[in-house]
C-alpha cells in the first residue's frame, strides 16, 4: 500500500470502525435495555431488529469471519513451522497443507474446551510474543538491512493491491463479531466506547509504526508474514514458536462464538425431530464436539484453498468482517429508529459514509481476491 498511503487508510478505517462499533453497542443496549441477561450475541441483535433474515445474514457472516480468521491462524502456524523445519533440513518436503492437517486435531481439541477462562493466560502470552516478534524484526532489520533503508519503497502502492491491503487492516480492527460479549462482560459497560477508542488508537499507532519501519527495512521483499524475512539464531526460532503457540491458544477463543451458534442450531434441529420441544435443552457433548470438528474442517479448507496469509486475511477482513462492521450496524441503527418503511432515509451522514465505504470494500476485495487467485494459483 505504501509507507504514506498505509497510515492514512489505516487511520480512516479505524475511525469508521470505532463509529460503527458505537452504532452496534447502541443497538444492543436499546434492544435489551429491559433484559436482565447481558449475554447477547451479534446474531441476537440482528434477529431482534431484522427478524429471521437479519439473523441468517449475521449468522453466516459471523461464522465465515470466525472460520476465516481461524483458517489464517492455521496458515500462519503452518508457514512458520515450514520455515523452521526447512531451515533445519528436518522435513524439506512437508507442505503447508500437510502441516495444517497435523495441527488441525490439536486446534479442534482446544476448541472443544467450554470454559474460556482456561485460555485467559493466552492474552498475556500473546502480548509478550507479539512484542518480542516486533523487536526481533526491527533488530534484524537494523543489523542487516539498514544500508538499504527506504531505498526500495514507495509512498503510495499500486491501486490493484489496495483492496486486499484494506482488508488486512479490517482483519485487525473490524472485530465487531467479538465485541458484544466483551462489552457485556465489563464491570462498567458505560466505559466501553472510551476503552475501545483508546485501544484502537494504541494498537493502530503501534502496528502502523511497526509496519512502516518494517517496510522501509525490507522494501518490496517484505513477506506477507514478516517473520519469514528474519533468519538466524535460536532466539528468533523461539519467538516464531511462541507466536505459533499463542495463535493456537487464541484459535478456540475466536472460534467460540461460531461454535455456540452452530451447536445451538444442531441441538435445536435434533430436539425438534425427537420431541418437538419448545424449550431448548443444554447442548450435549457429542453435538458440541461435532460443531468443533465441522468448523475446524471448514477453517482448514479455507487455509488450504487460499494458501497465502495476506490474501486470506485480506479476504476475511474485506468481506465478512466488513459486512458485520461497516454494513449492518448503520442499517440496524437506522431501522431501529425508523419513522417510515423507507428506513435508508434515516441514515445520518456518518452512517452513510460507513455504509457506502463498507459496500465498496466488499465488492472491491472480492474482485481483487478472484484476480489474485487466478494470477497466482
Amino acid at each position: 500500500m505504501g509507507f504514506l498511503a498505509g497510515p492514512i487508510f489505516m487511520g480512516a478505517l479505524m475511525i469508521l470502525a470505532v463509529n460503527s462499533l458505537d452504532m452496534l453497542v447502541k443497538c444492543s443496549r436499546a434492544i435489551h435495555c429491559n433484559d436482565d441477561s447481558n449475554n447477547h450475541s451479534y446474531v441476537d441483535v440482528a434477529r431482534a431488529i431484522f427478524g429471521r433474515p437479519g439473523a441468517m445474514l449475521s449468522y453466516l457472516a459471523s461464522i465465515s469471519a470466525s472460520m476465516g480468521v481461524c483458517g489464517s491462524y492455521l496458515l500462519f502456524i503452518a508457514a512458520n513451522l515450514q520455515s523452521l523445519l526447512a531451515s533445519k533440513d528436518e522435513a524439506p518436503g512437508m507442505s503447508q497443507g500437510s502441516l495444517i492437517t497435523l495441527i488441525l486435531p490439536i486446534a479442534i481439541l482446544l476448541s472443544s474446551v467450554r470454559d474460556m477462562k482456561v485460555f485467559a493466560f493466552a492474552s498475556c502470552l500473546g502480548d509478550v510474543s507479539v512484542v518480542l516478534g516486533m523487536l526481533v524484526v526491527l533488530f534484524y532489520g537494523a543489523m542487516y538491512h539498514s544500508a538499504n533503508f527506504g531505498t526500495d519503497c514507495v509512498p503510495i502502492g499500486s491501486i490493484e493491491t489496495m483492496p486486499l491491503a484494506l482488508g488486512a487492516i479490517g482483519y485487525l480492527f473490524l472485530v465487531h463479531f467479538l465485541a458484544l460479549p466483551i462489552e457485556s462482560s465489563m464491570a462498567n459497560r458505560d466505559q466501553f466506547p472510551t476503552v475501545a477508542r483508546w485501544t484502537f488508537a494504541a494498537c493502530g499507532l503501534l502496528s502502523g509504526a511497526f509496519g512502516i519501519i518494517g517496510y522501509l527495512f525490507f522494501g518490496n521483499a517484505t513477506e506477507q508474514i514478516v517473520l519469514l524475512n528474519v533468519q538466524g539464531s535460536f532466539f528468533i526460532s523461539a519467538v516464531q514458536l511462541l507466536l505459533c503457540v499463542d495463535l493456537l491458544l487464541t484459535y478456540p477463543v475466536v472460534m467460540r462464538p461460531s461454535i455456540v451458534i452452530v451447536e445451538q442450531t444442531m441441538s435445536s434441529m435434533l430436539e425438534a425431530k425427537k420431541t418437538q420441544a419448545k424449550q431448548p435443552r443444554p447442548v450435549g457433548w457429542s453435538v458440541h464436539f461435532a460443531a468443533c470438528v465441522l468448523l475446524g474442517l471448514f477453517a482448514a479448507c479455507s487455509s488450504i484453498f487460499v494458501p497465502a496469509f495476506g490474501i486470506l486475511s485480506g479476504l476475511v477482513g474485506g468481506v465478512s468482517q466488513t459486512f458485520l462492521a461497516l454494513v449492518l450496524p448503520p442499517l440496524m441503527l437506522s431501522y431501529k429508529h425508523r419513522s417510515s418503511s423507507f428506513f435508508i432515509a434515516r441514515l445520518g451522514m456518518t452512517d452513510i459514509v460507513v455504509f457506502v465505504f463498507g459496500c465498496i470494500l466488499i465488492l472491491w476485495t472480492t474482485i481483487s481476491t478472484w484476480k489474485e487467485l487466478h494470477i497466482n494459483p
